[in-house]
């Protein structure tokens, strides 16, 4: 009985991973963002279609999460930097982070503190179960998808510096 017992976990495992992976509904570069409706900070809706002719870079992130926490300064930087520039086929720029947490005072306080100066925020309390996050299809954070000004993928999950390139490419003059 105990030497079916491990193989029988492992054949369980990978199973799990495999359907994961595989058959879970993953996101395609140039297809339709998924639509989300969510109340920010300020008791605003927002929605994906208010940032139609503009950039959108949607960040998933977590006050706990020390990775986020270290990116959230490069992201401040990167709003700065191109927050008001006018893209070739963009009118600029917005970012939308999404705090995925257990607290929101925990949230709120992160904003804070890393200087998050971008004006729209949505706390979810349900961690990785929210509908944005679930809709995105995020596993981990950080996560960022950056949605062209159609409203279509165009970046999923990029770093930092492809991000930057990809932006800094779409300022430039033909």
């Amino acid at each position: 009985m105990k030497k079916l017992l491990l193989p029988t976990a492992a054949i369980l495992f990978i199973g799990y991973l495999v359907y994961y992976f595989f058959f879970n509904s993953m996101l395609v570069l140039g297809q339709m963002a998924p639509d989300f409706q969510a109340t920010d900070l300020n008791n605003d809706s927002i929605k994906l279609e208010q940032f139609k002719g503009r950039y959108l870079l949607i960040e998933f992130w977590g006050s706990w999460c020390a990775p986020c926490r270290k990116e959230n300064p490069i992201l401040v930087m990167m709003y700065d930097k191109y927050r008001n520039i006018k893209f070739k086929t963009a009118d600029g720029i917005d970012f939308l982070g999404v705090a995925l947490e257990k607290n929101k005072e925990d949230a709120i306080k992160a904003i804070g503190n890393d200087g998050l100066n971008w004006p729209h925020h949505i706390i979810e309390e349900n961690l990785m179960q929210s509908p944005i996050a679930q809709a995105y299809s995020v596993r981990s954070i950080p996560s960022k998808f950056l949605i062209g000004p159609d409203s279509r993928i165009i970046l999923a999950d990029p770093s930092i510096a492809e991000l930057d390139a990809f932006l800094a490419y779409q300022t430039q003059k033909n």
